[in-house]
């Protein structure tokens, strides 16, 4: 997605989360870390005034990364597996993307917390099942970008 469609993405979502009260999920691949070219004809025109300017995108959205949540929940034999596969100083996945030109972590699933909970997450793919093919997709990963999931249920918000 291009960056001026990434902003547009965002409004659009802050608009929804300032007029409504609903459960927000939003998958995402690069929205985080996108790298933006900083003349790109893309941002060149903005007649509506919408678009970020150049630099970092920000929102003001409430989103929780679903797999940064393990750092949060308690401990067991899987629970454990799981967090020796993610960076500890962000919580997520050491890589989610493997190429020969690149490792780590491009990919997420975002939510809001006031009414969602993770309930179970898909267990990460360890770095050493990807030696013997060096990146992926490969003959047993059929994906460039291994595969995230989550369940989560759903909280009643509480009203004040």
């Amino acid at each position: 997605m291009s960056r001026s469609g990434r902003c547009i993405l965002l409004k659009g979502l802050e608009k929804i989360v300032a007029s409504e009260e609903i459960p927000m999920l939003c998958s995402a691949c690069t929205f985080c870390h996108g790298k933006d070219r900083p003349n790109a004809l893309d941002l060149v025109v903005d007649p509506l005034g919408i678009l970020c300017p150049h630099g970092k995108l920000a929102h003001q959205l409430p989103l929780v990364s679903a797999y940064s949540s393990l750092a949060r929940v308690g401990v067991g034999l899987e629970l454990e597996q799981q967090r020796r596969r993610t960076d500890p100083s962000t919580n997520e996945p050491f890589f989610t993307s493997c190429t020969r030109d690149f490792i780590g972590t491009l990919d997420y699933i975002f939510y809001t917390t006031d009414f969602l909970a993770v309930e179970s997450l898909l267990e990460l793919l360890a770095e050493d099942s990807l030696i013997k093919d060096t990146a992926l997709p490969s003959p047993e990963w059929s994906s460039n970008h291994i595969a995230l999931l989550a369940e989560f249920c759903c909280m009643p918000k509480l009203r004040h």
